[in-house]
């Protein structure tokens, strides 16, 4: 797939659109959807820009997954856990966005402010700043989905089975993984190696939460990392140190009983 550049929205012109779409409904905001502004810009590397019609479909994609989902209609948990799992995959197999451009928050702001405001409305009623001025990309509607694509797309498995690992994890789980991109949440190595042994773990529910104990996997896995460069790691090799935290964390809740 080509690699196209993205339009932007500048910063001043993003927070203005957010104020005046306060208050309106998916429904009244599908008629301010757009695929372009005036407040729009490419970065000047170069490339080719993306065309019209290539938003156009993505925004079709976009709509239909959220339809599927009870849109325009306020949602439930289940169907916004669905929703992510869906966009997600379009927008990280159909979208064409790479990863330079992936890191950029005014690319995410132009997705959710001009081509998406409708979608990104009924995901998040309350429009938060956070989920779409794209200040922080690990909390945008749009934004947190590509990069968790990303991360646990599985290259050697069979086309239809890319983003099966999407549904491993929820949400507050992932971007407990994400929030440390720094360190091993920017690896999709390290993370589909965390979602290969969380799938394997049986969690006594009966003395800890799986958010705590992933938040203990994972303070194992960063102490660890100060020795071992998991990245250098093979896929065996990497499942094995897993296991072995893994197994120190089951004894480590099993004693608190």
């Amino acid at each position: 797939m080509m690699a196209y550049l993205f339009p932007r929205l500048l910063a001043g012109a993003a927070k203005d659109l957010r104020a005046s779409y306060l208050g309106k409904s998916p429904d009244e905001l599908g008629g301010d959807a757009a695929q372009s502004h005036l407040a729009m810009f490419y970065t000047a590397t170069g490339g080719v820009r993306l065309p019209p019609e290539r938003l156009l479909r993505l925004r079709s994609a976009i709509v239909d997954a959220a339809r599927e989902r009870g849109f325009p209609a306020p949602h439930n948990r289940k169907q916004a856990s669905g929703f992510d799992i869906a966009a997600a995959e379009i927008l990280h197999r159909d979208s064409g966005i790479i990863p330079a451009e992936a890191v950029a928050g005014d690319l995410w702001a132009f997705l959710s402010l001009v081509v998406m405001p409708d979608v990104a409305a009924w995901r998040y009623a309350d429009f938060h700043q956070d989920r779409v001025l794209g200040t922080d990309v690990t909390r945008h509607v749009f934004g947190r989905l590509w990069w968790r694509a990303h991360l646990v797309r599985d290259r050697d498995a069979e086309p239809e089975d890319l983003y099966t690992a999407l549904s491993v994890l929820g949400e507050s789980a992932f971007d407990q993984i994400y929030a440390r991109r720094t360190s091993i949440g920017g690896s999709p190595h390290i993370v589909r190696g965390i979602l290969r042994a969380w799938q394997r773990v049986d969690i006594p529910l009966e003395t800890v939460t799986e958010r705590d104990f992933l938040r203990d996997l994972l303070k194992r896995i960063l102490r660890l990392q100060a020795f071992i460069s998991f990245d250098s790691l093979s896929v065996e090799d990497l499942d094995g140190e897993f296991r072995t935290l893994v197994d120190d964390s089951l004894r480590s809740f099993s004693g608190r009983r």
